[in-house]
């Protein structure tokens, strides 16, 4: 998947949610983080300069990690800060290797409770995993996480229009002018449409697209 500029910068002003879910974390000295599905490294390199820890990114598309590592170099980061091209159906990673397991935008793929039943074994005791998620397709798991061996930490519920007014929307305002611009290139068309498609989905439905970070403890 080809990587723009110009949706980097939109999806950057979600960061701030980032943040405010990440300082809900107690203090961790120099902890391991995982990021799981990072992208491009967007929120990758901002919970490695929050956390001053070393920072796993792992994800399938390699146009992503190529830009990723471009950023890495760019921000002097990759001396811990590391991105790996890999599924999140293929980690390999030691049991209890990480303080904190994080993802922001695949749980889709495979369930928000399978998400906490495999990505468990990852996390050291008394480790977080932090996920953002839409708001109703976790209702039903949220009153068994003790069963699935998590409390609830905490959570940071997004505005309920989130996604539209601070993404969606301003990508559309800028569409016209995308298009023109990538017109010869065929991959940066085809993202494009995608997100005129799931645009038009948030547009018809924005209830069914709040969302929260969901801040769990392994115990």
């Amino acid at each position: 998947m080809v990587v723009l500029e110009e949706i980097e910068q939109v999806r950057a002003g979600f960061l701030k949610y980032t943040r405010e879910a990440f300082l809900k974390l107690p203090c961790l000295e120099n902890p391991r983080i995982l990021d799981i599905g990072c992208g491009s490294g967007v929120p990758t390199i901002e919970l490695a300069k929050l956390s001053g820890g070393e920072v796993t990114g792992i994800d399938i598309d390699q146009s992503c990690i190529d830009e990723f590592n471009r950023k890495l170099k760019e921000e002097n980061l990759a001396n811990r800060v590391e991105a790996l091209k890999l599924s999140l159906y293929e980690m390999k990673f030691p049991d209890e290797t990480f303080d904190v397991v994080w993802s922001e935008g695949v749980v889709g793929n495979i369930g928000f409770e399978t998400s906490l039943k495999e990505w468990r074994r990852l996390l050291k005791h008394n480790g977080y995993l932090v996920i953002h998620y839409q708001v109703n397709r976790v209702a039903d798991v949220l009153p068994r996480l003790p069963q699935l061996g998590y409390s609830l930490a905490d959570t940071v519920l997004l505005p309920e229009d989130a996604w539209w007014t601070e993404f969606y929307e301003p990508i559309e305002e800028k569409m016209e002018t995308l298009l023109h611009k990538y017109r010869d290139n065929a991959d940066a068309l085809k993202l494009l449409e995608q997100y005129k498609n799931e645009r038009d989905m948030v547009k018809r439905n924005s209830s069914n697209f709040i969302c929260a970070f969901y801040i769990m403890k392994k115990v």
